[in-house]
């Protein structure tokens, strides 16, 4: 399991509360594009990866908390940071997404699906889903490795 930079942690609230704050009637309006996003992480433009010149390293960081957030059983809290110019994320949004196993990822209907998704998880503020979230992605994981060790045992005895 991955872990969050102090930054990446800062992120992550500012995406949370963006979330929390959206209406699940119309998610979009929970969007933030990156610019302002990085000036609202770094107001004075002291990180180097969030800094005015340095936004290629803000990308990278949306993409940890996206597979933090994956990992967690959650939907990508990251997709609600969008070029203001297209109202949509960048292609490393989608690049990651399939990389995760997520098909048609490329697709708006994916990163729509993806807002919505995480406006209505967050916005919610249910401890219950959130607990339920992190339990089906233990419980996925368990059956992973209970069909991997049976795998195992069905294997016939190598002779030595």
């Amino acid at each position: 399991m991955l872990t969050l930079t102090p930054i990446e942690r800062d992120m992550h609230r500012l995406l949370r509360s963006l979330a929390k704050a959206g209406d699940p009637d119309a998610p979009q309006s929970a969007c933030i594009g990156y610019k302002e996003f990085a000036q609202r992480i770094d107001p004075h433009g002291l990180d180097p990866y969030t800094s005015q010149g340095q936004m290629r390293g803000l990308y990278p960081k949306l993409g940890h908390i996206s597979v933090y957030e994956h990992q967690h059983g959650r939907p990508l809290l990251s997709a609600l940071v969008i070029r203001k110019a297209t109202g949509r994320p960048g292609a490393g949004f989608a690049e990651l997404a399939s990389q995760l196993g997520f098909e048609a990822a490329e697709d708006d209907g994916f990163w729509e699906h993806q807002v919505a998704q995480t406006v209505r998880f967050w916005s919610a503020d249910d401890p219950v889903m959130v607990m339920d979230s992190a339990m089906d992605r233990v419980m996925k994981e368990l059956g992973s490795i209970r069909r991997a060790v049976r795998r195992l045992a069905a294997r016939p005895a190598e002779q030595g």
